[in-house]
């Protein structure tokens, strides 16, 4: 039986830059206002097909390991799963292939190679922002003696590939080292043992650091309660007050932060008292997302947000097999005869995922592409607290892809 180990670690260090600032006389003064910066290029067709996947199984994954982990916070990086599931799926065939690409929701997925443009899509986003950083890589590790065949090793173009002797203990520290370089060095350690038994192991970092493009002030934050799932806390509430990207419906309320240069923001969705956070997220599940991003207007408000930390450790078996891979995961019933002519002796061991997320106000000012926006007087800016139990979505802004996506639930 193969070992599949997919480990997806996110560092999210935001740093802030001024929003807003309000003058010794109480006016409200414009932010930085910017543009969605432009893709260096057209998106191919099958990178469109990706990002409508991956943002398709982002909701679909997270729904199920919200649902399983009940009232605790959490993340998952649905690209990373989509980038490293991809991988094995390359590998399948029949049934099994059938399974994986309906659970990626690559079913109307055109050619031969459904997750090339997943591929490359990751490999375009990696390269966006100049301020910020963001990677992502996999790497699938075979036995030595173990037959791999050419073309699947060839369809991985752009992931490690790379032949070990599972009895050493120098592989571990070979996967390591990939993993702390391919994570510029926030994963050291992937691995503490491999079993010499094993066949496979998959691998896979994903790593994002982004500047708030508008800061939070640390002088304005203050303690307050949080009302969490487990009952009131005290939080610590950052503060800004100007023109934010603003969305309400009578269900929900979201505000967009943009990190950097813009390419990336981060959406905080809060559902009205009546509805929950999985109601919610069935909610946008069914199409609603796209209509809320494509609202996002300019609103003068004010708004506090909890800092928040969360590191998050779960192993996805059970939300895959849920979501209809099931034949990847049974000894002897799996078939990965594509990546090897003993490819019936495969089957997914474990798909885990490791996350890591660190909100606060921390940061320096980044204000490419933008523009200030004149003073504004004479009205009273709307509020929102995020003072309950609420949903993030970290997005590249131009193609549209979920990157990360979590829950907070208490602080």
């Amino acid at each position: 039986m193969s070992w599949c180990r997919n480990v997806f670690s996110v560092a999210l260090l935001t740093s802030a830059a001024c929003a807003s600032s309000v003058d010794p006389g109480g006016t409200l003064s414009g932010p930085i206002q910017l543009r969605i910066p432009d893709l260096p290029r057209d998106l191919t067709a099958s990178e469109q097909q990706a990002v409508t996947a991956t943002n398709a199984f982002s909701f679909r994954l997270f729904r199920k390991a919200s649902a399983a982990q009940g009232d605790t916070s959490m993340m998952i990086s649905p690209l990373g799963a989509a980038l490293a599931l991809g991988l094995a799926m390359d590998g399948a065939q029949g049934a099994t292939f059938d399974q994986m690409r309906s659970t990626l929701s690559l079913d109307g997925a055109a050619g031969a190679d459904p997750v090339s443009g997943t591929r490359s899509l990751a490999t375009l986003l990696s390269s966006l922002d100049p301020i910020g950083s963001f990677s992502i890589g996999s790497a699938l590790w075979y036995r030595g003696d173990f037959p791999l065949n050419p073309s699947f090793a060839a369809r991985g173009a752009g992931t490690r590939v790379g032949a070990l002797d599972f009895a050493s203990p120098a592989s571990v520290q070979t996967i390591n080292t990939w993993a702390s370089d391919a994570s510029i060095g926030r994963i050291p350690s992937i691995v503490d043992h491999i079993d010499s038994s094993q066949s496979l192991l998959l691998t896979n970092t994903s790593y994002f650091r982004g500047n708030w493009n508008a800061r939070f002030d640390p002088a304005d934050t203050h303690t307050d309660v949080f009302y969490g799932a487990a009952g009131p806390q005290a939080a610590s509430y950052m503060y800004r007050r100007g023109l934010m990207h603003y969305y309400a419906s009578h269900d929900l309320e979201g505000v967009d932060l943009p990190f950097g240069s813009g390419a990336f923001s981060m959406m905080i969705v809060l559902p009205r008292s009546s509805l929950t956070i999985d109601a919610m997220t069935t909610m946008l599940e069914a199409g609603a997302w796209t209509d809320l991003v494509g609202k996002v207007r300019d609103v003068g408000m004010n708004l506090f947000l909890p800092r928040f930390r969360i590191v998050y450790d779960r192993t996805l078996n059970a939300d895959l097999q849920g979501l209809g891979m099931r034949d990847a995961f049974v000894a002897d019933g799996a078939d990965f005869t594509r990546m090897s002519p003993r490819g019936r002796e495969l089957s997914l061991g474990v798909v885990k995922q490791k996350t890591l997320i660190d909100v606060n106000e921390d940061g320096t000012i980044a204000s490419a592409g933008g523009t200030v926006v004149g003073s504004t007087s004479g009205f009273v800016p709307l509020v929102m607290r995020a003072e309950r139990p609420f949903l993030f979505v970290i997005r590249e802004r131009a193609s549209g892809t979920i990157v990360f996506i979590g829950k907070v639930m208490g602080v």
